[in-house]
């Protein structure tokens, strides 16, 4: 059957009426524009990282084509970008707080004096009275609370076998205890494609910042604007990260671990100088 073309020709795509541009609340901004043309010019008409026509911020990243009737094709792109001219949106992040299980030597009370609301103590410890004799050690000393240690300076934490002191006693061969911990979970999208590699090399790194030095902030502002342990330790810690590319924009999904305690620099290199 011969097709009879009526009106003007579609040889280049035109934008149909009725396109939404949404903005999440972070300053990304989608859409999802159709435009109609004849069959023949359809494929390869838009390329991903195109400039939407009526707003240049919007790039596109993900193109179909339905071809339909009467040498009609629907073409369907959707567009992604940044609402301002920064490079990153905003940080949208979650957050969730629990209880994790740290061995009791971890506790930042451990070596603090008992008559201070420590555990343990400092050393020298003294030849122990709880408890007379532990195999194999020829010798073993005491801290507080009935803590058990190798050495008279310390050396192996060997437990704790106070069974008469009342408050001593509820230590009676504990070896952990409940810690809080708290995580962050973000997500921020990026114009500049070398930030990827950037955030890459931030992982298993520490910050007291919001974020880090000569990047994006990865918590908003009411989460605080310092986040340093009474020793100055960081408490922020990059744990993870995750990438997703959308032609003209970059998705980085990550985890933040927050340790009230911070993250020793001995161990951990920080991101902010």
């Amino acid at each position: 059957m011969t097709t009879i073309n009526k009106g003007n020709n579609l040889n280049t795509p035109v934008l149909q009426a009725g396109y939404i541009v949404a903005d999440d609340g972070y300053e990304v901004l989608t859409c999802k524009a159709t435009y109609k043309c004849n069959h023949g010019v359809a494929a390869g008409s838009f390329n991903r990282g195109d400039a939407f026509g009526p707003d240049p911020r919007l790039k596109a990243h993900k193109i179909s084509i339905t071809y339909g009737s009467n040498d009609i094709a629907v073409i369907t792109v959707d567009y992604i970008g940044l609402a301002t001219e920064s490079e990153y949106s905003l940080p949208n992040v979650s957050g969730s707080a629990a209880l994790t299980t740290e061995p009791l030597t971890n506790h930042p009370k451990f070596f603090v004096a008992g008559s201070s609301g420590g555990i343990a103590g400092p050393g020298p410890y003294s030849p122990a009275t709880s408890i007379m004799s532990l195999k194999p050690y020829t010798s073993i000393f005491q801290g507080d609370n009935g803590s058990i240690f190798e050495l008279t300076d310390g050396g192996k934490f060997l437990g704790f076998y106070e069974h008469v002191d009342p408050i001593a006693r509820k230590l009676y061969q504990k070896t952990s205890y409940l810690a809080p911990t708290s995580t962050f979970n973000g997500v921020i999208y990026t114009t500049n494609s070398a930030n990827i590699n950037t955030f890459r090399d931030f992982i298993g790194k520490t910050m007291y910042q919001r974020g880090p030095d000569g990047f994006a902030y990865l918590l908003p502002s009411y989460y605080g604007s310092i986040f340093q342990a009474p020793d100055e330790d960081d408490q922020l810690l990059i744990a993870s990260a995750h990438f997703e590319d959308y032609g003209a924009i970059y998705k980085i999904t990550y985890e933040l671990r927050y340790n009230a305690e911070g993250y020793t620099p001995l161990v951990y290199s920080s991101t902010n100088v």
